[in-house]
C-alpha cells in the first residue's frame, strides 16, 4: 500500500469520523487486507461503496495487476467513490459503476477472486447467489455489518455456513461483526 493511499484513507477516517459517517475503519480494515496479502486476488468487486473508503482499501492492497470493480446505486456516492479513488492514485485499478446491483452483477464480465459486501442488508444473500456463477475456487467472500444488522443477513448467513460451498468465519468488532467466507466450489 502506497503512502498516498494511507494518507487518503487516514484523512477519510478522520473525516467521516468528525461527520460521524459509517465506514469499513481501521479494525475492519486490517482483517481486509490480511485477507487479500494472504490470498492475493487480482479481480475484486465491492458492492456498496459509500464514500469510497473500502474501495481505496482494497484497490491499494490489490497487486500491482490486479483491479476492482465498484458497484454504487446512488450516482452522487459513485462520483465520490470515482474522485476519492482517483485522489489516493487508484483511478486505474478502480472502475465505479453507478447502478443496482442486483441488475448488475450478471453483466459484469469475467469472474472474481474477492468480493467485498455492504450494501442494502436484506439483499446480501441475493448478491452472493447472483455472484457464484463467476466466482473462482478460493474466493473470499466479505461480508460487512453483519453483527449490527444480523437479522436483515440471517437468510445470507445460513446460506454461507450451511453450504459444503464455503467455508465461513466471524470476525467480532466491538459493535459489529463481518463474515468471511472462503468460496470452494469451482464453476466450470
Amino acid at each position: 500500500m502506497t503512502k498516498k493511499v494511507q494518507r487518503m484513507l487516514a484523512l477519510m477516517d478522520r473525516t467521516t469520523r468528525l461527520w460521524h459517517i459509517p465506514n469499513v475503519g481501521r479494525a475492519k480494515g486490517r482483517v481486509i487486507r490480511r485477507l487479500i496479502d494472504r490470498h492475493r486476488p487480482t479481480r475484486a468487486v465491492e458492492i456498496g461503496s459509500l464514500l469510497g473508503y473500502s474501495a481505496i482499501l482494497i484497490a491499494g492492497s490489490l497487486v500491482p495487476r490486479g483491479r476492482l470493480t465498484c458497484l454504487e446505486s446512488s450516482d452522487y456516492l459513485a462520483r465520490m467513490t470515482k474522485r476519492n479513488a482517483e485522489e489516493a492514485g487508484l483511478g486505474r485499478k478502480v472502475k465505479v459503476i453507478q447502478g443496482d446491483a442486483l441488475r448488475l452483477l450478471p453483466l459484469l464480465p469475467g469472474r472474481f477472486d474477492f468480493v467485498f459486501i455492504d450494501a442494502a442488508k436484506e439483499d446480501y444473500l441475493d448478491y452472493v447467489r447472483s455472484l457464484e456463477p463467476k466466482l473462482v475456487a478460493g474466493t473470499v467472500v466479505v461480508a460487512d455489518n453483519t453483527g449490527m444488522y444480523r437479522k436483515d443477513v440471517a437468510p445470507y448467513l445460513e446460506h454461507v455456513r450451511g453450504s459444503a460451498d464455503y467455508a465461513s468465519r466471524e470476525y467480532e468488532f466491538d459493535d459489529d461483526a463481518m463474515e468471511v467466507s472462503l468460496y470452494r466450489s469451482p464453476r466450470t
